[in-house]
C-alpha cells in the first residue's frame, strides 16, 4: 500500500481493475510448502437483477472530516461506535499520520518512529481498539518497501489504544501491516517470514501470510489457498472468520483466490470468470462476504457479494466499466466504488438488490463528488471521501443517514465529474492488497 498515496484510496477497493492494476508474479508457479489442500465448497456465480423504477432510499449529510493541516485525507472504516479511521497528511504535505475522528474531535494516532502511518483497512472493534500500519525507525536492508513511501524504512503492523501505538510482531520475517481487529481484540492483517522465496518478484524477497495476533499475544500464520504462495487478511468478523486474498509473491499481492479463512482452513469463494484479481474485502457477522473479481479476460472487475457458496455480480453504475465492493454491514448493505473505463469513479451504496450513486443522495451542488465509499456500519453511516471541485483537493467525509426520499433509477443520474489525470492514475495503479491507497507524494 502507499502510506504516501492515497487502499489514494479512491478507488479503494479491491484489485485495481484488474490485471493491470495487480502487477506481479504471473501464471503458475510451484505450489507453497505452507498451504494444505484448500476447502473449497461449489461456488455458483449469479448476476444481480437489473432494477429500475422509483425507489425510496436514505438520503445522506455529508461531514467534512478535515487533515492535521494538510490539503488530502481519507476515511477507511467505520465502527458501530460511529468512529471513524483512516489517515489524514500533516501542515506541508509531506507526511500522513493515521487518523480517528470522534464526533467533531480528531485524534493523530502518531507513528513507530518512522514518518508515516495510516488506518488503511477496517475497525471492527468496539471496545476502543484500532490497528494499521507504520513506518517503523528502523531501515529494511532489503528495502521492499512495504508501507510504499519510499523511505526504505521497516513497515509494521501497530495495535493501538487509549493513546499509546505498540508494534506487533511478524512471523520471523521484517515487515507485516494490520487490516482490522475484532471486539475479540483478534487483530488480523499480513506479515513476513523469514523464508527467502526464489518465486517472489524483486523487490520482494521473503513469504509472507496472512496473519491472526491474538490478545494473549499468539501470532498465527493462516496459509494460502492451495497451489499459492502467499496470503494476505483483510477483514475479519465478531465470529472470528477471516477473508482476504492468495496468490502469487509480490507486494502487494498479486491475487488469484479470494479466500475465507474458518477454523485456520483456507476455502476459495470463486470468481466472476476471471483467472485472478479475485478479492474478499470484508466480511459481516452474517458470513456474507464483499469484494471484487476479474470478469473473462481479466480486462475489468466488478463488485460481488457471496454468500451460502453464491458469488453475486453487483454490476456497475450506469456507464461504468468496473466495480468495487469494499465494505458490508450486518443488515446487508454494501459500499464501493464504480469507475468508468477513464477511472472518473463514483461512491456507490448496493442494498435490496439495486446500486446507487451516493451523489444522488446527498445534497445537490455543493460541488464535492463522493468518489468512494469505504465501509458502512450497523447505523448506516458511511466511512467516505470527497472530491473538492473547487480547491482539487480530496478529504474524509462521514455520510449521517438523514430521511428517506425518491431516487429514479434511469434518467436521474448525478451529473459525472471529470477527476484530474493524476488522481485518476492514482486510483487505477495504486492499492495495497484490495483496498485503494494512492500515492500523494506522486499526485
Amino acid at each position: 500500500m502507499r502510506i504516501s498515496d492515497f487502499r489514494t484510496f479512491l478507488v479503494f477497493s479491491a484489485s485495481w481493475a484488474a490485471a493491470a492494476i495487480f502487477a506481479g508474479c504471473s501464471n503458475g508457479s510451484a505450489p507453497s510448502s505452507f498451504a494444505p489442500a484448500g476447502a473449497a465448497p461449489e461456488t455458483v456465480t449469479r448476476t444481480a437483477p437489473d432494477s429500475s423504477g422509483q425507489r425510496s432510499v436514505t438520503h445522506y449529510n455529508v461531514v467534512n472530516l478535515g487533515t492535521f493541516g494538510g490539503t488530502y485525507s481519507n476515511a477507511n472504516a467505520i465502527n458501530n461506535r460511529g468512529w471513524v479511521t483512516g489517515w489524514a497528511e500533516l501542515s506541508g504535505n509531506k507526511v500522513l499520520h493515521a487518523a480517528l475522528w470522534q464526533v467533531g474531535h480528531k485524534t493523530d494516532l502518531g507513528t513507530l518512529g518512522g514518518p508515516n502511518s495510516a488506518v488503511n483497512a477496517f475497525d471492527h472493534n468496539n471496545r476502543g481498539v484500532i490497528s494499521g500500519l507504520s513506518d517503523a525507525s528502523q531501515t529494511d536492508p532489503y528495502d521492499e518497501n512495504w508501507c510504499e513511501d519510499g523511505n526504505s524504512r521497516i513497515c509494521l503492523g501497530f495495535r493501538w489504544r487509549n493513546g499509546v501505538m505498540t508494534p506487533l510482531p511478524t512471523l520471523g520475517g521484517n515487515n507485516g501491516v494490520a487490516d482490522d481487529v475484532n471486539n475479540r481484540d483478534q487483530i488480523i492483517g499480513v506479515a513476513e517470514t523469514s523464508t527467502q522465496d526464489q518465486r517472489c518478484q524483486a523487490p520482494q524477497v521473503f513469504d509472507y501470510y496472512a496473519t491472526i495476533w491474538q490478545p494473549n499475544g499468539k501470532v498465527q500464520a493462516l496459509p494460502p489457498y492451495s497451489g499459492d504462495i502467499v496470503s494476505a487478511a483483510l477483514s475479519t468478523n465478531q465470529n472470528g472468520q477471516v477473508v482476504g486474498v492468495s496468490g502469487l509473491c509480490v507486494f502487494p499481492l498479486n491475487p488469484i483466490h479470494a479466500v475465507l479463512w474458518q477454523n485456520g482452513s483456507a476455502i476459495d469463494l470463486g470468481n466472476l470468470g476471471g483467472s485472478e484479481g479475485n478479492v474478499g474485502n470484508d466480511i459481516n457477522n452474517r458470513g456474507q462476504v464483499v469484494g471484487a473479481s476479474d470478469l473473462p479476460g481479466d480486462l475489468t472487475q466488478h463488485a460481488y457479494l457471496w454468500q451460502n457458496g453464491v458469488m453475486t455480480d453487483l454490476g456497475t453504475l450506469p456507464g461504468d466499466a468496473s466495480s468495487f465492493a469494499f465494505g458490508i454491514n450486518d443488515k446487508g448493505q454494501i459500499v464501493g466504488q464504480s469507475c468508468d473505463a477513464s477511472y472518473n469513479c463514483r461512491g456507490f451504496i448496493w442494498q435490496n438488490g439495486s446500486m446507487t450513486d451516493l451523489n444522488l443522495l446527498v445534497p445537490p451542488n455543493s460541488k464535492m463528488s463522493l468518489i468512494y465509499g469505504g465501509d458502512i456500519n450497523n447505523s448506516g453511516q458511511i466511512a467516505s471521501a470527497v472530491y473538492d471541485v473547487k480547491t482539487g483537493s480530496v478529504v474524509a467525509a462521514l455520510l449521517i443517514p438523514g430521511k428517506k426520499a425518491d431516487v429514479t433509477n434511469t434518467g436521474s443520474y448525478a451529473p459525472k465529474i471529470t477527476l484530474p489525470e493524476n488522481m485518476r492514475m492514482q486510483l487505477k495503479n495504486h492499492w495495497l492488497f484490495g483496498r485503494p491507497f494512492a500515492n500523494l507524494y506522486g499526485r
